[in-house]
């Protein structure tokens, strides 16, 4: 794996140490966890504010809900009431 330079702070890679200290992992891997969280957390960010304008538009905000029961109609579809 290719590896690059990233500077931070001396205080932010004090704690990093002390976090791989106490995990057992790398600072590298826990900076691969941090940045795959931070950018999910983004996604989930970007998604609700998404969500956010689309129920002001009150028509649009009624076609998603109608297409939602739809697909609630659709998840059972082939399925015995068992399943």
């Amino acid at each position: 794996m290719k590896t690059q330079i990233v500077r931070i702070s001396s205080e932010t890679h004090s704690r990093l140490k002390a976090m791989a200290s106490a995990s057992g992992e790398t600072i590298g891997e826990i900076l691969a966890k941090a940045v795959d969280a931070y950018r999910r957390k983004m996604l989930l960010n970007d998604a609700n504010r998404a969500f956010a304008r689309l129920k002001e538009a009150e028509e649009l905000w009624k076609d998603e809900q109608n297409e939602r029961e739809e697909w609630e109609t659709a998840i059972a579809d082939g399925l015995d009431k068992d399943e």
